[in-house]
């Protein structure tokens, strides 16, 4: 059976640039099927091959500065990816990494048939917090990962919309007002 993999990166101590793994765990939360695959690793793009190879669809979702408003989300195909590279790998240390992954995988003739890029604008980064632009952002990526799903005909229309709570979310910012 075809598998879908969803990449999460980004470090979660550094503010908003940890969303892959909040939207990992709130995806992880709903019976998505054994053919979805979810990967949180953190700033390890060098890794992502693994998860690549043979996807029929990879999704990678990720903070990171574009100088767009925050929490705006941006979602490319593979060209746009291509066609931003120079630009994307001055943006983030994750980026370079993520390309040698994605070339690894096209050597061993294993490339994705279809991938998605979700880049969200932070705001808060240097400090264990999430804001609130990022939350609501989070929420509408959930959904367009979901809407891709059932595009893709890996997740039922049937399917419930409604987006789980993030539990590490709500310890996190519980543990801030500690401070």
């Amino acid at each position: 059976m075809c598998e879908i993999s969803i990449i999460g990166l980004g470090n979660i101590l550094d503010g908003d640039m940890g969303v892959g793994c909040y939207i990992l765990e709130a995806l992880a939360q709903d019976n998505l099927g054994d053919n979805i695959r979810l990967a949180y690793l953190a700033e390890e793009a060098i890794k992502a091959d693994v998860w690549f190879y043979k996807a029929s669809l990879a999704i990678i979702v990720q903070g990171l500065c574009l100088g767009v408003n925050p929490g705006r989300i941006l979602c490319w195909n593979y060209k746009t990816f291509r066609q931003n590279l120079t630009w994307l790998t001055e943006q983030s240390k994750t980026i370079r990494p993520l390309t040698q992954a994605l070339a690894r995988t096209e050597l061993a003739n294993g490339f994705p048939e279809k991938l998605l890029f979700i880049f969200i604008q932070p705001k808060e980064t240097g400090r264990p917090s999430i804001s609130k632009e990022m939350c609501k952002a989070m929420r509408r990526a959930i959904k367009i990962i979901k809407r891709q799903l059932q595009e893709n005909g890996f997740l039922s229309t049937t399917t419930s919309s409604k987006l789980e709570p993030i539990y590490r979310l709500k310890l996190l910012q519980g543990s801030m007002l500690m401070f």
